[in-house]
């Protein structure tokens, strides 16, 4: 989760004293491997936000299972990987989907995060992925790399043991959160897709940026439907998209007050008939993302985005070929 600036330095060994954590949330702090390894939560919205996931997972008597998982993780990376999946699940049920499993059953013994129903919509099997910040310091790509010199490799591997921002250290480089987030999906996902159900990822993303409203998002992912960026180097990415209905892109931010969850819907229009997602899904995940597109153009009203700087480059590109 990403802390905002601020003059208050965090504790290095758990929340801050004027931070107030709710009861779920304490409890699963308390005897975590990782507790200690950072300052979480480290700001009032984000605790209250977490709490609100726990409380949701204990509606669903999902709370000490996941309690009892979570203690046992050793990194905060994968103790927030699994609280995305807990995210993926609570953003759902905010807009009126119902939890009928955990941990379902797919493809051979595959095993995904839930299987919701809309209304009185089909079961939806659902798989939660977080692409982070760590695996982007690394190629894509197996053979880009073994092209790494030992000193590039070792140093971008300390980097990744390092808190995702350092104080006064600005860094930079090429975006591309879309293109890792669909290899993460491709890699992890696919081969748990049964033939027989309709299939949803949510990409819950702690990328450097965020691919949710990145101009190129939706022409990427469709194009990978079609034409997936195999690794001819690896022999587990081999599955291909046929089996799933559209992929959910949330990303959690916050800009003081509160955390909010925006969304970029992308469907297959290629997926077979019996694993489309439902016309009444498809259709308030088209909603969600107009909200958060409506929201993001009021908040950056009369001032350029990072997104926006990148839509006018490209529109100037276009004008200038044509």
């Amino acid at each position: 989760m990403p802390l905002q600036q601020s003059s208050r330095v965090p504790s290095p060994l758990g929340p801050p004293s004027d931070v107030n954590v709710g009861p779920l949330t304490r409890s699963l702090i308390a005897g975590a491997k990782w507790q200690g390894h950072d300052a979480f939560p480290a700001w009032q919205n984000w605790a209250d936000d977490v709490e609100s996931v726990m409380e949701f997972l204990a509606n669903n008597n999902r709370f000490d299972h996941f309690r009892d998982l979570i203690h046992k993780t050793r990194t905060a990376q994968h103790r927030d990987a699994m609280l995305a999946e807990a995210r993926g699940g609570f953003y759902l049920h905010r807009h009126g989907f119902k939890v009928l499993e955990w941990e379902p059953l797919g493809e051979g013994t595959a095993r995904g995060e839930a299987v919701v129903q809309l209304g009185k919509s089909p079961a939806i099997f659902v798989e939660v992925k977080q692409p982070s910040w760590q695996g982007e310091r690394l190629p894509l790509m197996i053979a880009d790399q073994r092209r790494l010199s030992p000193e590039d490799r070792a140093a971008r591997l300390a980097r990744m043991k390092q808190p995702r921002f350092l104080s006064n250290v600005c860094e930079g480089g090429a975006v591309g959160s879309h293109h890792f987030s669909m290899s993460v999906v491709r890699r992890n996902a696919l081969h748990k897709f049964s033939a027989g159900q309709p299939n949803l990822v949510i990409v819950v993303d702690e990328c450097n940026v965020t691919p949710v409203g990145l101009p190129s998002l939706a022409h990427y992912v469709q194009s990978e439907f079609l034409q997936p960026a195999h690794d001819p180097n690896d022999p587990e990415d081999r599955y291909t998209y046929e089996r799933l209905g559209g992929v959910l892109f949330l990303n959690t931010v916050s800009f003081g007050v509160d955390v909010e969850y925006n969304v970029e819907f992308v469907e297959n229009p290629n997926v077979i008939a019996p694993c489309a997602l439902p016309k009444e899904v498809v259709s308030i995940f088209e909603t969600l993302t107009a909200d958060t597109d409506r929201r993001e153009e009021l908040r950056y009203a009369g001032s350029n985005s990072f997104f926006r700087t990148l839509m006018n480059r490209d529109a100037s590109s276009t004008q200038t070929a044509v």
